[in-house]
């Protein structure tokens, strides 16, 4: 048995065993925050390692809201954020091949609604983030008090042409804006369709803290790199 804790500073609470072919799936707590550890050979000459680091929302999310679709309140709402490797492993038999270097596969924050419902094409879909800054303990202003520059707001529509599956949507605008490394606390809100004639409009609001959410995509930004994963991989041989 292999172990990769040891690619880990600070975290002990992590062990990655490597046994042969099996897929490993493990996952470290970071407060409310949890970070997803998935290696996967997918192949005899391919293989993954997928970081997923998610939050879920707050029940303060639901209150007060006029929401008639039960499905939207059936599960809770996660923010997640994902970095993913591949590394085509060489020909044991040339010698002379030197190892490949991992491809960054993908890197990306998305929402998992857990809404399984999809809109026609053509009906876009609206994301709404609004960031609330931490306060300043030395201001006489806080957010309940209108202080300026309290709320950051970004907006982004998808689904231009083509139908979109509102069960896990990426949220292009977090990572464009960078603003989970400013913020206390964001809430994303899905608006579909954005403008409809003959049907109503559907609003769903989500809020997450981000303090732990933040240190979890800290922690997969410094482990999802590729040498941190030629390591994993020389563990194994």
């Amino acid at each position: 048995m292999k172990s990769i804790s040891s690619l880990i500073p600070g975290i002990f609470l992590l062990t990655v065993s490597l046994p042969g072919a099996a897929d490993e799936i493990k996952s470290v707590q970071i407060g409310d925050a949890v970070v997803v550890y998935d290696y996967q050979p997918a192949r005899e000459d391919v293989v993954t390692l997928t970081l997923n680091g998610l939050v879920t929302e707050t029940n303060d999310s639901l209150r007060g809201l006029r929401n008639t679709d039960r499905r939207r309140l059936s599960k809770l709402g996660e923010l997640i954020y994902q970095c993913k490797l591949l590394l085509y492993k060489p020909d044991k038999k040339d010698a002379g091949t030197n190892a490949n270097t991992p491809i960054l596969t993908s890197r990306n924050y998305s929402l998992f609604t857990g809404v399984d419902l999809t809109t026609a094409a053509g009906e876009r879909v609206g994301i709404r983030v609004q960031a609330l800054q931490p306060v300043d303990e030395d201001s006489l202003f806080g957010p309940t008090l209108g202080g300026k520059d309290v709320l950051k707001e970004a907006w982004e529509n998808v689904g231009e042409g083509s139908a979109i599956d509102l069960k896990q949507l990426t949220v292009n605008v977090l990572k464009e804006t960078d603003v989970i490394k400013a913020a206390e606390s964001i809430d994303i809100v899905i608006r579909f369709p954005i403008f409809q004639m003959d049907k109503s409009v559907r609003q769903w609001r989500y809020n997450f803290k981000l303090e732990d959410f933040r240190q979890a995509v800290r922690h997969i930004d410094d482990n999802c790199t590729p040498r941190r994963f030629v390591e994993l991989i020389d563990q194994q041989s």
